[in-house]
């Protein structure tokens, strides 16, 4: 066994762990299809001030998904700002759809990418 494939093997069976870490969000891809996918969503805000001088916060989201085709995304089929995630800004309150804006980081075992 090699490094990637302990790599990806982790990435599934510890990180997307529903008991442990992981969600289920809904990945919608582009061209129009859908799938369930394990993820561990950071939910962060971002502070900033506009142009009058007004401060204003929005939410921020990390995403933590495998890169693996069967439980999460593989970095080839991700396309940024047309791909996107359904899930809540809080646990427990209504899902909303949300826009995959930056691909934060990857390995051969995980992808963290950034949504509004």
């Amino acid at each position: 066994m090699t490094l990637h494939d302990v790599m990806q093997e982790d990435a599934v069976a510890v990180f997307c762990n529903l008991d442990d870490f992981a969600e289920t969000l809904v990945y919608h891809k582009r061209d129009g299809g859908a799938r369930t996918i394990r993820a561990v969503v950071d939910r962060q805000s971002y502070a900033g001030v506009n142009e009058d001088g007004g401060a204003y916060v929005l939410p921020l989201f990390e995403i933590h998904v495998a890169n693996n085709a069967e439980t999460g995304i593989t970095s080839e089929e991700l396309n940024l700002g047309g791909d996107f995630f359904e899930f809540s800004d809080r646990i427990g309150k209504d899902p909303a759809r949300r826009a995959i804006v930056r691909l934060v980081s990857h390995d051969e075992g995980m992808l963290i990418l950034e949504c509004r």
